[in-house]
């Protein structure tokens, strides 16, 4: 309960606080239309994230702006309403992963340009592999990753993918309050949800498969960390570059 639960709201916490820090230096540097025109992507995935865990876990989702150029107005660069069945303990935990989704969402996109656009032979087989994960293992692991996208890729799609983590990393992994509020509205019932399931694989003698999925989980969490906050730092880097030559 502890590893499913603690792992991804602290690895969420951590991005989230580093998020806030590139928005932050987002609108510095280049002003608060920047937040649409180079984070405009990273809003619209973060959104999209937020929606499709909504409607996975049954939820009724009233509206969906992905992006808000009125933003203004409202203080909103993009929102998702939607409402649940109290009675409901599959809607209720969603909302753990319905707040955290943008996290996994943007990492995942990230992911899949690193695959597409540079034909990345991305490694996993070593997660999860061994029984210590270690921040420097992990570190590793997503340079390694790195250095074999940028070394199969085109000058042109490196260029390209550069560009779209900067669009991705500025704006989409900054969780607001409201999305942690949601967050906490699950913490009861996924916890009461697991202890049920943990019992069953206890009773079925299965511990051993128990702990190699939490072993899995938590690698692969450390993992989504650890390349959300390198590609976020390489957007603060290219925003603070661009902020010198005064473009918005």
């Amino acid at each position: 309960m502890i590893t499913f639960t603690v792992v991804p709201y602290v690895t969420a916490r951590v991005v989230s606080w580093i998020g806030h820090a590139a928005k932050g230096m987002l609108v510095n540097n280049l002003g608060n239309n920047s937040q649409l025109v180079v984070g405009g992507l990273g809003v619209v995935i973060h959104e999209l994230g937020h929606a499709i865990f909504a409607f996975v876990f049954g939820h009724r989702v009233t509206k969906v702006q992905l992006l808000n150029f009125h933003y203004k107005n409202s203080g909103e660069l993009g929102s998702v309403s939607h409402s649940w069945n109290e009675r409901n303990i599959y809607q209720r935990l969603g909302n753990f992963f319905i707040g955290i989704a943008p996290y996994y969402m943007c990492s995942l996109v990230l992911y899949f340009l690193q695959k597409y656009l540079l034909n990345a032979q991305i490694n996993f087989t070593s997660i999860g592999s061994d029984s210590t994960i270690t921040i420097s293992g992990i570190t590793e692991l997503v340079l390694n990753n790195l250095k074999t996208s940028f070394v199969n890729g085109t000058w042109s799609m490196i260029l390209l993918y550069l560009i779209l983590t900067i669009m991705i990393a500025s704006t989409g992994y900054d969780l607001s309050d409201a999305d942690f509020q949601t967050v906490n509205k699950g913490i009861l019932p996924w916890v009461v949800v697991q202890f049920v399931i943990g019992n069953i694989f206890i009773i079925l003698g299965k511990m051993d498969t128990l702990d190699n999925y939490l072993l899995q989980f938590t690698s692969f969490s450390v993992l989504f960390m650890v390349h959300a906050i390198f590609s976020m730092v390489l957007a603060m880097i290219f925003i603070k570059i661009l902020g010198i030559f005064d473009i918005f």
